[in-house]
């Protein structure tokens, strides 16, 4: 008779093990893409010519922006960037914060260029807060033409992992 209640544990205690288990890989996590259009204006920056390197100059700079995404949804973005400015090319690098309507976020990381074919970069999640905890991924941006001398237009994709809930 010991020797069934021992086996009746056992056999409750691995259906726990098992329900467990299944559980757990119900919290899968999910990929979101979302894209976007956005728009850009410098709040202050500065540029410096380097010295003995002709049409060479380096740039730091805040910038901010409205982004509209494909769902409807709205995020302001502010970022600080630097940029190694050519004559007909250069690159650049900074971080960028997403902020939704709502309060969740995405801070990034950003790194790209200009000059032959592309002008535009690639993102890294760097953080996330309120539905983007824990989000890892990356995406990219390309400069569109527009026709505002003192504002950027650019179309952009995140393409997220969340984590499950």
């Amino acid at each position: 008779m010991g020797g069934e209640i021992v086996m009746s544990i056992w056999k409750i205690a691995g259906a726990a093990i098992v329900a467990a288990c299944l559980a757990a890989g119900s919290v899968a996590a999910e990929e979101q893409t979302l894209n976007f259009r956005l728009v850009t204006k410098k709040i202050s920056g500065t540029v410096m010519p380097v010295a003995n390197v002709e049409g060479r100059s380096l740039s730091a700079g805040e910038y901010a922006g409205v982004a509209v995404f494909e769902d409807g949804r709205i995020a302001y973005k502010n970022y600080v960037i630097m940029m190694d400015i050519g004559k007909e090319e250069g690159s650049y690098s900074g971080y960028s914060t997403y902020t939704f309507q709502n309060g969740d976020s995405l801070t990034l990381k950003f790194i790209g260029g200009w000059g032959g074919e592309r002008n535009g970069g690639d993102y890294e999640v760097l953080s996330g807060t309120g539905a983007f905890e824990g989000a890892t991924g990356g995406g990219g941006f390309d400069a569109l033409k527009e026709p505002w001398a003192d504002a950027n237009l650019f179309e952009g994709q995140f393409v997220l992992t969340l984590a499950g809930s």
